[in-house]
């Protein structure tokens, strides 16, 4: 009896070393075929990654060499291999609206847009989209929110010149007053920056605020006073705003400056030259208040006989059977008083009678040059004058 309890014993023994064995080497093989799977996983998931970077790389260069098309396909694929991956999604997007599947972007765009509508880089792409479907408002509303958006990098670049571009797209529809207000913002974070400066000033012009325009152009030539770009149109606007010395003294400059520059191959332009004869003729031809009496009276019975040139030329053209119109109807009673006849005497004895005559010039200028067209020569200078008479003033 007692033997046979321990056979039994050693059986019992036996068949647990047994199973334990057994269990071990399931363990054993089940790790190592995790282990396996495990690794197998990881290189395929590498190289599923390796292959992402390597056409979304192949997008990339595409978008960067204008073949957009070929963007597409590679990106796509990258995304095949990287679902997900917002770096690529946003190539892809940008490489549709390249390609000209504007729609198709946009939608592209906007549901990236749902998941980071502050992306100041999605924002803009937007807002191209919506300025190429002709839709103002909202592209004026995107460029906005990408101005007030996140970028990577230099935000303070990136956001100035998204405003630069805003300005230029409402410039294009004629929304001149807002276009001015960004771009007055834009200047004044952009501080001694010649370049941005100058562009600005540009930007003023075509949306009309020439006075803003030529205090910028003032500020570049603060920093570089021999911009020769900066100089001519300084020179442009002062002379469009009646200050004639000072076109003058900055066309002069101008030129000199374009002379000097023989290795840059600078050329002065003919309107240069012509603004620079005009200014130099106004200056012989104006009865400044700053010049001797004898040589002010001088010069308005110079300028008095070409208004009455003008006038009869004017007078003979259009008239007709029933008289003439009304304005230099007008203008022949004014040229029948004392002072279109005042002698050289009379106007050198007094201040007031030489202002009354100045004023007859003028308005003969200015009327004929609406009833008969614009005038030439020195009529042309003289109306210039008249449009601003302060010019003549000390």
């Amino acid at each position: 009896m007692t033997l046979q309890t321990e056979d039994y014993s050693s059986l019992k023994r036996r068949l647990i070393l047994r199973d334990s064995l057994t269990f071990l080497s399931l363990v054993l093989i089940t790790v190592v075929l995790f282990l396996i799977t495990f690794f197998l996983f990881r290189s395929f998931a590498s190289h599923r990654l390796e292959l992402g970077q390597r056409w979304s790389a192949r997008g990339q260069a595409a978008i960067n060499s204008s073949h957009p098309d070929q963007a597409i396909v590679a990106l796509r694929t990258a995304l095949s291999y990287v679902p997900g991956q917002r770096s690529y999604e946003l190539l892809l997007a940008q490489a549709l609206g390249d390609a000209g599947y504007t729609e198709e972007s946009y939608n592209y765009f906007l549901g990236l847009w749902e998941t980071e509508p502050g992306n100041g880089f999605i924002n803009l792409r937007l807002a191209h989209l919506a300025a190429k479907k002709s839709d103002v408002q909202t592209a004026v509303n995107y460029y906005r929110a990408s101005i007030y958006g996140t970028w990577e990098g230099d935000g303070v670049l990136r956001r100035r010149d998204v405003r630069l571009e805003l300005a230029q797209y409402l410039i294009a529809h004629h929304e001149l007053s807002n276009a001015r207000t960004e771009l007055l913002i834009a200047g004044g974070n952009a501080p001694d920056d010649v370049p941005v400066s100058l562009t600005i000033a540009q930007l003023l012009e075509q949306a009309n605020a020439p006075h803003d325009a030529l205090n910028y152009y003032h500020k570049v030539l603060a920093l570089e006073p021999k911009n020769p770009t900066a100089l001519e149109s300084a020179a442009r606007l002062e002379y469009d705003s009646g200050h004639f010395d000072d076109a003058h003294r900055l066309m002069e400059q101008a030129m000199h400056e374009r002379e000097a520059a023989t290795s840059n191959q600078e050329t002065i332009y003919p309107s240069d030259k012509e603004m620079l004869d005009e200014s130099t003729r106004i200056f012989a031809l104006a009865p400044l208040k700053k010049l001797p009496n004898n040589e002010r009276v001088t010069r308005i019975l110079q300028a008095r006989a070409l208004a009455k040139k003008r006038f009869d030329a004017c007078s003979a053209q259009v008239s007709t059977a029933s008289g003439l119109p009304t304005p230099l109807q007008d203008l022949t009673t004014k040229w029948g008083s004392k002072d279109a006849t005042s002698n050289r005497v009379v106007l050198l004895n007094d201040p007031t009678q030489q202002d009354a005559t100045m004023q007859l010039v003028f308005d003969t200028e200015t009327q004929t040059s609406k009833i008969c067209g614009a005038p030439t020569g020195d009529d042309a200078l003289l109306l210039q004058l008249a449009k601003f008479p302060k010019a003549m003033e000390p």
